[in-house]
């Protein structure tokens, strides 16, 4: 079990790590209005996942409340997440909106034990904390400081607490037992639908088909689409059935401080010695938020033990 562990903490540190490259492409594509790259991204995204619906086309009769479960990950951490994060970084600065995605943790941690019965030892405590005290280090290294917008601040909090939320669901829907895979498939399917819903609501189709992009544009689109999104959330929401909501949460503590590294790898931003102390704090967060010594029950998560090891 434990070098099925270590396996599944590799995973996450690799999700993570390619939703750090991730944001470096999205700032890259700024010459494009947020939500048509959302739009696109999850898209592509989805056309990449159909193949899992293929494969599980004899098991679609999951029943009326797992789709609705599904249908609701894919408004709030996908939609929603996306138009409000669009929304949000136009009235707040770079380093708030860091900050606030950086509440993550604590915020999933938090709603996890009110919620899904998830426990909330000393370890788990210091780990969000320290590990939330490193990405407070790279913000105000990064931005000099943390000012308050208003608004702005508003639409971040609510774009984070629509994640967390869709980060819930999946593990209620899992423990309902429905796959992982399956689960990304039509949450991700949902979340095309209402993400073009919005997008057409700002810009008509026409809009969008004039766009010129050029072939490096494509590709970092695709690698943002592919490996990012599909893949990446495919990773994520396995790690969320199997290690439960808040101790998978903690590894978004490290995605502030790959953004950095590259940034300056591919933008020529600049890195300092305190992110080194950054690093290693975000690094001890994760292994104490990680951890666990205790294994929930079969009838606090209300699944049988058969399902536990099942994806």
């Amino acid at each position: 079990m434990r070098n099925k562990e270590r396996w599944m903490y590799a995973m996450l540190a690799g999700v993570v790590t390619l939703w750090g490259l991730n944001v470096v492409m999205v700032k890259y594509l700024t010459m494009f209005p947020p939500l048509y790259v959302a739009a696109i991204r999850m898209t592509l995204a989805g056309v990449a996942l159909l193949p899992i619906v293929y494969y599980y086309r004899k098991k679609l009769q999951i029943g009326r409340m797992n789709w609705l479960l599904a249908a609701g990950i894919g408004a709030s951490s996908i939609a929603m997440h996306q138009v409000t994060l669009a929304t949000g970084v136009q009235y707040t600065s770079a380093g708030n909106a860091s900050l606030i995605l950086g509440l993550n943790p604590l915020a999933t941690a938090l709603l996890a034990m009110l919620f899904l019965g998830e426990g909330m030892s000393w370890r788990k405590g210091a780990g969000v904390a320290i590990g939330f005290a490193g990405v407070l280090i790279v913000v105000v290294s990064q931005h000099g400081g943390i000012h308050v917008n208003g608004w702005g601040d508003a639409i971040m909090f609510f774009s984070m607490l629509m994640y967390v939320t869709g980060g819930l669901l999946i593990r209620k829907l899992a423990v309902r037992g429905v796959p992982v895979l399956l689960i990304t498939a039509l949450s991700q399917m949902f979340g095309v639908l209402f993400l073009w819903c919005a997008a057409l609501a700002v810009q008509p189709a026409s809009y969008y088909i004039g766009l010129e992009v050029t072939p490096f544009q494509w590709l970092v689109i695709l690698t943002s689409a592919i490996l990012s999104t599909a893949v990446g959330s495919l990773g994520w929401n396995y790690g969320i059935r199997q290690l439960g909501a808040s101790r998978t949460a903690v590894f978004l503590n490290g995605m502030p401080l790959a953004s950095l590294l590259f940034a300056a790898l591919f933008l020529g931003e600049k890195l300092q010695l305190v992110h080194l102390l950054a690093l290693l704090m975000i690094v001890a967060g994760v292994y104490l938020g990680s951890g666990s010594r205790t294994k929930p029950s079969p009838a606090m998560t209300g699944v049988p033990s058969k399902l536990t090891t099942k994806a």
